[in-house]
């Protein structure tokens, strides 16, 4: 079965992290981990991540601040699997609410602390739909704390409502990438970046042919006004009044008349400049509709 774009980040958020080796390191990537648990009456303690794998570094992870936790992996169907992590003495829930205290206190703390709330909290949407990082919350209070520690760290995102959940968000496209480059999600972060340029370059493309369609399709259009004022001046007499330079004009446009006006001012004898060409053919045009208006 593919994974989703999400999945995929967090499994190679998951393999590109080292396994902390301070304390407070790994109290952060736990507290971020645990970071939407709710501690009520130190109850048992039960959480189900969508990256499975995530519960072997969890577990060693707790078992080294003395935490006691067990984990029961069950089939859903025939392709895929669900683990849910349990930690049910009273002891080690006390613990892990304590944790949810811990302070980032070396420069590898605030990276342990997003990775864990990224692998278990986080969602980012495919690139080629949308940009979009989210942790979707279900207390207001931790995610009014999630945004301020995201701003401290120096990532901008916003927090809104979803029925009974908050949502601390970014659709900023730098924004994700430079978190995701700092949990060590590489690959995925050049990945939204190649994205981006594949769009700019298809957006610029359409550009340039909507404006070239839009240029020849006004150019048709006064090609064809050209002409119709031609015949109109044929037609009521008026053709053998114009200047010698007019007609020279209205030959060359009535045998040409698929040319463009820089490709129809060379064949004049003597060339002649795009714009005087245009003005000799709005005077044709002029001199046509005249007769139009003295014809009603």
């Amino acid at each position: 079965m593919e994974l989703s774009f999400s999945k995929q980040a967090k499994l190679e958020t998951l393999d590109n992290f080292k396994y902390p080796k301070t304390e407070c390191c790994k109290q952060n990537f736990l507290k971020g981990y645990f970071y939407d648990v709710k501690f009520e009456n130190f109850t048992d303690v039960a959480v189900q991540p969508d990256i499975i794998k995530s519960t072997k570094i969890t577990k060693k992870l707790l078992a080294d601040l003395g935490i006691d936790s067990y984990v029961v992996t069950k089939e859903k169907n025939e392709n895929k699997q669900i683990a849910t992590i349990y930690i049910t003495e009273e002891e080690s829930v006390e613990k892990l609410q304590k944790m949810q205290r811990a302070r980032i206190q070396c420069d590898k703390c605030a990276k342990a602390f997003f990775v864990g709330a990224f692998i278990k909290n986080g969602t980012i949407s495919d690139p080629a739909k949308e940009y979009q990082l989210e942790f979707v919350l279900s207390d207001e209070d931790k995610a009014a704390k999630l945004l301020a520690t995201f701003y401290r760290n120096g990532f901008i995102f916003k927090i809104s409502q979803r029925r009974k959940s908050y949502v601390v968000y970014t659709r900023n496209s730098e924004t994700i990438e430079d978190f995701l480059a700092t949990i060590g999600a590489q690959s995925t972060c050049l990945e939204i970046m190649s994205n981006k340029v594949v769009k700019d370059i298809r957006n610029r493309v359409n550009r340039i042919r909507n404006c070239e369609t839009a240029n020849i399709a006004k150019a048709a259009k006064a090609s064809n006004e050209h002409i119709e004022a031609i015949e109109t001046l044929m037609a009521n007499g008026k053709y053998e009044f114009l200047s010698d330079d007019l007609k020279n004009i209205a030959e060359l446009k009535m045998e040409n008349p698929e040319l463009s006006l820089s490709e129809l001012a060379a064949l004049c004898d003597p060339p002649l400049t795009k714009s005087s060409l245009n003005r000799r053919l709005k005077k044709i045009c002029d001199l046509a509709k005249s007769e139009e208006t003295n014809e009603q």
